[in-house]
């Protein structure tokens, strides 16, 4: 897709020092040349956008299922624009080797049945495998010396990743990670005094316990993920986000200041790869961010997806991150796109707002077989009311004589039609809470049916638009949530 915003030079007093962009490592595709080759080009264009716009640092995640921690042949373009990479990630597995289950399983975690785990981090009640974890820490850090950030996180599950044997289970799963991260920052410390050890807040540590004591060289990581994006985090009126501001203060105390915020706001994943826009909550954040004194904040993309589905998010967080005056979004996006029709763009990107802020309230967009059966009524009707929203979108851009950028336009319609048809097939499905059961099963069913026949238009997206996540990962995640 293209950039939704022109370079221009521009002096800024930037509102954090750390301002990073994140990617999955596994989201590159690098076993596959072709998929790969087109995320590259992606990835070049994106990070010269990043430089012009005042960000300097990218961060890969890296998953144990990963061969590599970083993405070598960006290393020249991150190098050129100024920008600093940042490793590690979901790395606490690769850490302590799989392969060592077989005959020292005491090493690996005990789950709640009583057996011990391969699957989950490690049982840091014992020295032995706290002592493998950092010596392989340190290896980590000896190979890779242009680190800027050491991202050192557990497994990427809800729960169950932490030990439960008689010693561990004194220990909350935050003061088990603590001990984890603790102890590699003190080995790194013996070899680079100026790199941090970051610890991840997300999940079952979204909360702090109030017993970590972390080192002067261990900062937080926090990462909201399943926080409201229709109100600012610090909104008061807001029951979802009071609790985990709340939360952030009482980290922002615990680390004396050492903190990050990890975002979402083109969390395509997150969002189900349906498009929103909610530039006016990630302004506020970021001051409110700023305001409490946070060290750095970053925000997770999905390469050229993101870029079609996501353009005021990104430029309103880039922005934000360097506090210089926000522009009109909407207007900035379409001008930028679509400047023969900009008036009619900028309206439609306008309601693409709109239903944006009757939607993003629950965490994972599809799953609203999470939502509590006594909320499901009122959700149904704001997905009905977002999906009218998106229509109406869609009527304003179909409007727009938009033949200077034809093809983005019919791509970007193709992505609105799956949103709107989602949207409803959502609002159908949650009917089920409020028919009789036989009526209702089939509601369900023919929702799923929908849901599933929705996706087509993504399939409609030019490849070059929605990108290899757009061509090869949304369908995947997809047929997993209709399942």
């Amino acid at each position: 897709g293209r950039f939704p915003w022109s370079l221009a030079a521009e002096r800024f007093e930037p509102a954090f020092a750390r301002r990073a962009f994140v990617s999955d490592i596994m989201t590159f595709h690098y076993e596959e040349p072709k998929k790969f080759k087109l995320h590259l080009g992606d990835d070049r264009r994106f990070i010269t956008w990043m430089a012009w716009q005042g960000m300097n640092r990218f961060f890969y995640i890296r998953h144990a299922r990963d061969s590599r921690a970083r993405i070598d042949e960006l290393a020249p373009a991150l190098r050129e624009c100024g920008i600093g990479p940042e490793y590690g990630g979901h790395i606490l597995q690769l850490l302590l080797e799989r392969e060592r289950f077989a005959h020292t399983p005491d090493f690996f975690p005990l789950g709640t049945d009583g057996l011990r785990n391969p699957q989950g981090n490690l049982c840091v009640s014992n020295p032995p495998a706290l002592e493998i974890v950092c010596r392989n820490a340190l290896s980590y850090v000896c190979d890779y010396p242009e680190n800027q950030l050491f991202h050192v996180w557990g497994a990427d599950v809800w729960e169950g990743a932490w030990c439960c044997c008689s010693r561990c289970a004194r220990l909350s799963p935050q003061l088990q990670y603590m001990t984890v991260v603790n102890a590699i920052a003190r080995r790194v410390c013996t070899l680079n005094d100026q790199l941090e050890v970051a610890y991840l807040a997300y999940h079952d540590t979204i909360e702090p316990d109030p017993r970590l004591r972390p080192l002067a060289n261990v900062c937080f990581e926090w990462a909201p993920r399943e926080r409201c994006y229709c109100h600012a985090i610090d909104d008061a009126r807001c029951a979802t986000n009071r609790r985990y501001w709340d939360a952030l203060r009482r980290y922002m105390d615990l680390f004396s200041g050492r903190g990050h915020v990890f975002e979402y706001s083109a969390g395509a994943l997150l969002f189900g790869g349906l498009s929103f826009a909610t530039p006016e909550v990630i302004a506020r954040d970021l001051g409110a961010y700023r305001a409490l004194g946070l060290k750095g904040v970053s925000c997770l993309t999905f390469g050229a997806f993101s870029v079609l589905a996501y353009p005021a998010n990104l430029i309103a967080f880039a922005q934000s991150s360097r506090a210089c005056t926000p522009k009109p979004w909407y207007t900035a996006v379409a001008a930028e796109r679509h400047p023969k029709c900009e008036r009619q763009m900028a309206k439609a990107y306008r309601l693409i707002a709109a239903a944006s802020r009757r939607v993003l309230s629950y965490g994972d967009v599809i799953r609203v077989d999470k939502i509590p059966a006594k909320l499901a009524p009122f959700k149904r009707a704001a997905l009905r009311a977002a999906a009218r929203e998106v229509e109406h979108a869609i009527e304003a851009a179909q409007r727009a004589k938009a033949s200077n950028s034809a093809k983005l336009h019919s791509d970007e319609l193709a992505l609105w039609r799956y949103g709107a048809l989602t949207l409803r097939a959502l609002s159908d499905y949650l009917s089920v809470f409020s028919e009789g059961r036989r009526k209702n099963l089939l509601r369900a069913r023919h929702a799923v049916d929908d849901l599933e026949a929705a996706f087509s238009h993504v399939r409609n997206i030019r490849l070059q638009a929605k990108g290899v996540w757009g061509e090869a990962d949304l369908e995947s995640f997809h047929q997993r949530w209709l399942a």
